[in-house]
């Protein structure tokens, strides 16, 4: 087997590999840079095109990050990151390939490289101006569950991790807007995000042969102590499904008090992004075109799930509503994907994180102005996700099956996107709610990505996405779903 059947092996064992279930035609590598000397390890750019694509590889391939280190022979503390053995090049010895982010020996290399602002062929590494010191030549681990990127944490574990160092799997042109959204949020002296500590830039080849530039991968401040804001939520949700009393306001889990905080975390960081990179007003036209964009994600979602058909013509009536001649929006940038995964809760108060939007979407897209509504749009699905998700647990003596649970959900949802909807006014000094049709649009159009992506990844889970559409075309406005079935 050589080395492009290796890579193209590995790769789909991988959980940020996109292409699961289509056939490899090339997976070819080609070397970014030198990470590390002794052992060798290099940064190499893997370009990856399909057999179910055209002939045109651009059209349908990816380009993958992968960072390798060598052994001349087996190391067991690595069997688990193997690549594999590749053949030598001429006048070299056989070498056994490792993912050199679980090579402890190598990882140090990204932080050092930072601290020196070191070049290594195309590689460049950035400092922030405003950082403190990086914990380099400080022990690292791979910290897991992440779906598109690969991280790890820095630091001495009987001080706490210092560090958090975002590799970027999926390569695409251009400045990564987490790295351009934490250096304006570190500019206004923003505290409800992390400190951007460093950056990694790179050039490589694309799939169509052609040379990229753009963002390798991100070191910001970590946060040891701190809880994910999903697993708090789901503490508070699994303590109401257990209590006699189904109103959340009396549930000694209540978490409508964090998520006023958050809401109010959530407006700071749209205000400061507001400030230092500025904001538009849209025009009648802009709105319009807001509109047919959301039309034509729902025909697209539609086509690839026909479950969405019965709902297409009201969906799309509601988005119709939108180019109002009375109605305003405003322009900025914005996270782009939030939702209560994105946030931490730390001594200090929320952190909110992962500024680089739907990793799926177009940079372009991505690092384009959109409406402030949108993150919120995407926290009021977090906050619905967060109640209902409970509900795929078959045993009949699980709190999350007890007669009732649909209200206490209901209930339970309404009440902390309430909360954050008034934490985000006291804030911004503007009501989400005030015009409740561009929320309700985008709420929509949040929920109709949800059945596709569950569709595709976790089936068992549509019905929470189909649900909330089916919530949400039965009521008027956006105000009545929100009231959680009371007065």
């Amino acid at each position: 087997m050589d080395r492009s059947d290796e890579l193209a092996r590995w790769l789909t064992g991988q959980r940020w590999f996109a292409g699961k279930g289509r056939g490899i035609a090339r997976a070819e590598a080609s070397r970014i840079g030198r990470l590390h000397d002794d052992p060798p390890a290099d940064l190499l750019a893997v370009a990856v095109a399909y057999t179910d694509s055209a002939d045109d590889a651009a059209a349908g391939g990816e380009t993958y990050s992968v960072p390798v280190s060598y052994r001349p022979e087996p190391d067991p503390n690595l069997a688990h990151a193997l690549i594999g053995h590749w053949p030598p090049a001429e006048g070299e010895s056989p070498q056994y390939a490792y993912d050199a982010l679980h090579d402890k020996e190598t990882t140090a290399a990204w932080l050092t490289g930072m601290s020196a602002g070191k070049y290594a062929g195309s590689l460049s590494f950035h400092r922030d101006s405003t950082a403190v010191p990086l914990p380099a030549n400080e022990p690292s681990r791979v910290i897991g569950g992440e779906q598109s990127n690969t991280s790890l944490v820095f630091g001495d574990l009987s001080d706490g991790p210092k560090a958090i160092l975002k590799v970027f799997r999926r390569l695409v042109a251009g400045t990564n807007p987490d790295v351009e959204l934490l250096h304006a949020l570190g500019q206004a002296g923003n505290t409800s995000v992390p400190a951007l500590l460093g950056w990694v830039d790179g050039e490589w080849t694309g799939p169509g042969g052609d040379p990229q530039r753009g963002t390798l991968a991100i070191a910001t401040e970590f946060y040891p102590s701190a809880t994910d804001g999903w697993d708090l939520a789901l503490a508070s949700v699994r303590a109401l499904y257990a209590e006699d009393d189904p109103d959340p306001a009396a549930s000694g889990g209540d978490f409508a008090g964090e998520a006023y905080r958050l809401g109010q975390a959530t407006a700071s960081v749209h205000a400061d992004l507001a400030r230092v990179l500025g904001s538009v007003t849209w025009s009648a036209a802009e709105i319009a075109e807001l509109a047919a964009t959301l039309r034509k994600r729902l025909d697209a979602a539609v086509a690839a799930v026909p479950d969405l058909a019965p709902f297409a013509e009201e969906i799309a009536a509601r988005y119709a509503e939108l180019p109002a001649a009375e109605r305003s929006l405003v322009g900025q940038r914005v996270h782009g994907d939030l939702h209560l995964g994105q946030a931490l809760r730390t001594d200090t108060g929320w952190k909110i994180l992962d500024f680089e939007g739907e990793p799926a979407r177009p940079i372009a897209e991505r690092s384009a102005p959109q409406t402030a509504l949108k993150d919120v749009a995407g926290m009021l699905r977090s906050f619905d996700y967060a109640a209902r998700q409970l509900f795929s647990g078959a045993d009949p003596a699980d709190p999350a099956n007890r007669p009732g649970v649909e209200e206490r959900a209901a209930a339970w949802a309404a009440r902390n996107s309430r909360a954050y909807c008034a934490g985000y006014a006291d804030v911004a000094g503007a009501d989400a709610l005030a015009d409740p049709v561009p929320l309700t649009a985008l709420v929509l159009d949040k929920a109709v990505y949800e059945v596709v992506y569950e569709t595709r990844n976790r089936p068992d889970w549509v019905d929470v996405p189909l649900g909330a559409i089916r919530r949400m075309l039965a009521a008027p406005v956006l105000d009545d779903v929100l009231t959680g079935g009371r007065s």
